[in-house]
């Protein structure tokens, strides 16, 4: 049946013609029953679920990890864990990333970092999936699809698709590894304690966010919030060149850290720039610190990072303020020029605190 004229067929008659069809592909009537979307089963195909499923224990025996320790990664790759170590509710798939997570544990990967390894590129890779989810519902769906050429097309287009993913997500990984290695330096005492990672090491730490949002949130509709959001995102990472990271966006804000103060504070000011010429943003403002802090599964914690979240906060739009330590660090520098914007009481830090107003040095200006 055409759809040419947006006709709706009767659902019993469209899921009928679904379920014929899913069974000629050798979908089985039970596994058609037990799922949540019949019309996307065969675009699960596609990517590895061809039915089959193994226990914990047949998993364990495969790659080799005992299943206590199987048990831990699987929590952390988000698959649903039972007691019974011989029941078969895992697709065959899910065993096989417990044969790469042991080999990567025989080259002397510490366990409880390679769970960590596992946790963050689980939950990234699963917001990616999501999102690669609606771009295939977008490149098939038409109005009045009915559900068998939802699946007839996505199928095919995932087909097409799936082989591709591997190669693309092995190549970003490892530019963001590249990336890693130009803005992670080793210290001399995490060399002598032998602790690479897990120690604190001295940062510089910004965030900068979105005037107005809250506002903005009572008089804009959820898309244009999270357009606006994802543009912010693109800009931060855009102005992000090493020794800078980006670290992560939080709805209306993104952060960085770096070993260099200067090199950040360029990366913000730049920032800021680039909002202000932007008609989709408001504009920023954001704030710079500089401390001791520690690097956890990707993500930064401590004081620095607490204070610069604060100054930020405090900053009026448009502007830059850096904290004393930052200032200190940064010197004298001909890119810049600063003003005393005054000592401050900030929320839940218990001094006050001294903070600059930085500027870029225009032409024929000095830096002050």
């Amino acid at each position: 049946m055409t759809t040419d004229n947006l006709e709706v067929m009767d659902p019993r008659l469209e899921r009928a013609e679904l379920i014929t069809w899913l069974m000629e592909q050798g979908i089985g009537a039970e596994e058609i029953d037990n799922s949540f979307a019949p019309m996307l089963l065969p675009a699960r195909r596609a990517v590895g679920d061809d039915g089959s499923y193994l226990s914990a224990r047949q998993i364990s025996e495969q790659s080799g990890l005992p299943i206590d320790q199987l048990i831990r990664y699987q929590h952390a790759l988000g698959l649903t864990v039972v007691d019974d170590a011989d029941a078969p509710q895992f697709m065959r798939p899910d065993g096989d990333i417990a044969v790469h997570i042991k080999k990567l544990l025989d080259h002397g990967i510490d366990p409880d970092q390679m769970l960590t390894v596992v946790r963050v590129l689980a939950e990234g890779l699963s917001n990616g999936a999501e999102v690669m989810r609606s771009a295939v519902l977008g490149a098939v769906l038409h109005p009045g699809a009915t559900e068998l050429e939802v699946a007839r097309s996505s199928q095919m287009l995932v087909d097409s698709v799936a082989p591709m993913l591997g190669p693309m997500i092995h190549d970003m990984l490892f530019l963001q590894l590249r990336h890693a290695a130009e803005t992670e330096a080793v210290n001399a005492s995490e060399r002598a304690e032998g602790l690479p990672g897990p120690g604190a090491r001295d940062v510089a730490a910004a965030f900068a966010d979105l005037v107005g949002f809250t506002r903005l949130g009572e008089e804009l509709p959820p898309e244009d919030l999270e357009a606006m959001s994802h543009r912010l995102a693109d800009l931060a990472r855009e102005a992000a060149v090493a020794p800078v990271r980006f670290v992560k966006t939080i709805g209306d804000a993104v952060m960085f850290v770096s070993p260099d103060p200067a090199a950040l504070l360029e990366t913000v000011l730049n920032l800021t720039e680039a909002a202000e010429s932007d008609d989709m943003l408001p504009r920023l403002r954001a704030g710079i610190t500089y401390g001791s802090a520690v690097s956890r599964a990707g993500d930064w914690f401590g004081s620095p990072i607490n204070l610069a979240s604060r100054v930020t906060s405090t900053a009026r739009p448009g502007s830059v303020l850096v904290s004393e330590d930052a200032r200190e660090q940064i010197g004298d520098d001909a890119r810049f020029r600063w003003s005393y914007a005054g000592e401050k009481e900030l929320r839940g830090i218990d001094n006050e605190v001294n903070l600059f107003r930085a500027r870029r040095v225009q032409a024929g200006e000095e830096s002050t």
